[in-house]
């Protein structure tokens, strides 16, 4: 107490004030050796500012960014009904590039942007739009659910020409405050251009999703694993 009065500038008097009132709040914890330290509720806290921001606002710098080092096309996407809606696009510098409209739909069921959203649904609801799956598809709904649940494992999806013919996708989840892979992060180009990179971009939009999720709120990339 006499340490945090001294650091505040304050009369031990209103320290003490203070510093019960945050302890009543449950921001501040006391220690059995009469010290103080920050409570996980205040970690939560910072938390909900930064999901009060913009996803789009948080991860746009980043996106900038990506693009520039690889030259590819980087778009934002998330689950709207059974499609994922593209909310934001940094488009290829290059002449030859995957376009990607801001707005665009597109099914949940195909694409490394589509099935990372979809494995992050609720169960109820990917179930659902699973069982859509047309009968003429290349897998089928028993693959497509062990797949789904694989990206949800890992965080991430690698297609090669699912969606569009000659294109390479990798999509990785963000994840909010509540650890939900609401937005899915994508680079997408041309296969034959991209195809010498993949382990490169991987580690870039691996690092993206832990960056971005971690000022969205989450705490899925705080604690790290002993090896």
């Amino acid at each position: 107490m006499q340490e945090i009065s001294e650091r505040i500038e304050l009369s031990k008097a209103t320290t003490f004030r203070l510093v019960n009132s945050l302890v009543d709040a449950g921001y501040l914890v006391r220690l059995e050796d009469q010290r103080y330290c920050l409570s996980m509720k205040l970690v939560k806290l910072a938390g909900i500012v930064a999901s009060g921001l913009s996803v789009r606002d948080i991860a746009h710098p980043k996106m900038v960014e990506i693009a520039a080092q690889t030259g590819e096309t980087i778009s934002l996407n998330t689950a709207v009904g059974s499609d994922r809606v593209c909310v934001d696009v940094v488009e290829s510098s290059s002449r030859m590039m995957h376009i990607v409209t801001l707005g665009e739909h597109a099914p949940l069921l195909y694409g490394a942007t589509g099935k990372v959203l979809l494995a992050h649904l609720p169960d109820e609801i990917q179930a659902s739009i699973v069982k859509s799956l047309p009968r003429s598809a290349s897998t089928t709904q028993l693959e497509l659910k062990s797949e789904l649940k694989e990206i949800r494992a890992s965080g991430y999806a690698l297609t090669l020409s699912e969606r569009v013919q000659g294109s390479l996708a990798i999509s990785v989840a963000i994840y909010d405050i509540n650890d939900r892979g609401q937005f899915a992060l994508t680079i997408t180009g041309p296969e034959s251009r991209m195809k010498g990179h993949k382990d490169e971009y991987l580690a870039l939009m691996l690092q993206a999703q832990r960056d971005i999720s971690s000022k969205m709120g989450s705490g899925r990339f705080s604690v790290v694993q002993a090896k």
